[in-house]
Formats: structure tokens, sequence, C-alpha cells
């Protein structure tokens, strides 16, 4: 190829567009940029600017409301039965209760206009049955009561053979 060395490009500027100092500003035009020279400029401009932190405030801060605590509508409805149970003196003295009183007690909520489920009553029932109170008066055996205070059955001994092994496992 050829061995000759290649001739160096070189762009020479026009006049015009050549360094013009400007004496006031102390900045080079070239063409049409303006170059700022590093000793022109402040030392703080060139610091890297920080993220504002903004001003806390002197107030005081928010007190948060208090939560309330959930109650389901069933434990409010189940309150509200117990409260009209509680007029029995059969309920409240915790005396056995006969078999069947599930429907005396519906017949009460019809009564009063109560508004309970069957799973209400049934969940009212076990809490009430499994009272250490009620299961040592089932367990000295003796007659069962509806809610009027009638007799309505007796205790078997089964039952208050089953009523010492519940109250053993409720101390265990």
């Amino acid at each position: 190829m050829n061995d000759q060395p290649r001739k160096t490009l070189s762009i020479k500027p026009k006049i015009e567009q050549a360094s013009i100092l400007n004496q006031e500003t102390k900045t080079v035009l070239r063409g049409n940029k303006r170059i700022i020279k590093r000793e022109q400029v402040q030392a703080n401009a060139l610091a890297k600017l920080k993220a504002k932190v903004p001003a806390k405030k002197t107030s005081k801060p928010r007190k948060t409301a208090p939560k309330k605590p959930l109650v389901a509508p069933s434990a409010i409805r189940m309150d509200n039965l117990n409260a009209a149970l509680n007029a029995f003196v059969v309920w409240r003295e915790h005396q056995p209760l006969a078999l069947g009183i599930e429907r005396q007690i519906f017949q009460l909520i019809a009564q009063q206009n109560l508004s309970a489920s069957k799973r209400v009553v049934q969940k009212l029932l076990y809490q009430h049955t499994h009272q250490r109170h009620y299961l040592l008066k089932v367990g000295q055996g003796g007659a069962r009561f509806n809610l009027d205070g009638s007799a309505g059955g007796v205790v078997l001994p089964e039952e208050s053979k089953h009523t010492s092994f519940v109250l053993a496992k409720q101390l265990k």
C-alpha cells in the first residue's frame, strides 16, 4: 500500500470565531458557546446540593384515637340473651336445667323480640352448663327445672358421674 505517512488534519478557526475574551465577566467565547473558567465560580456552588430536610413542626404530635375492641355481633346477642335469662331464678342460681330447654329459650326469644340464632343459643347453653357452679349442682343430683321453676325431670346417676369427670378435666 502506501508507505507515505498521512497528513494530520487540523481545523483552524476563522478569525471571527476565535477566542474573544470578555474583560467584564472573564468568560471566553468560542463561537456560540460560553466557557466559564473554574476560578470564576465560587466554591460553594461547586459542592453537591444536599436534599432539604423538612423543618420539624413545633406543634404537639397527634394522639391516635384508642382502638375500640372488636366485639362480634353474636357475642352482643349472646349477652342480651343472657341478661334476659337472668330474670329467671333457675338460670341465676345455676340449677340443673330440664332436657329440651332450648325450646323454652326460643319461646322467650320470640316473646321478647330478641335477636338470637340457634348457634347463639347453643353457645350460651354450652357456656352456662360448663360453669363450675352448674356442674356442682348437677353432680349433687336431684330434680331438673324448667325456666319457670317447675320440675322438668330428674338428674340421672350417669349424668352426675359425667359432671364429676368434666369437673376433674377443668381442674387440670
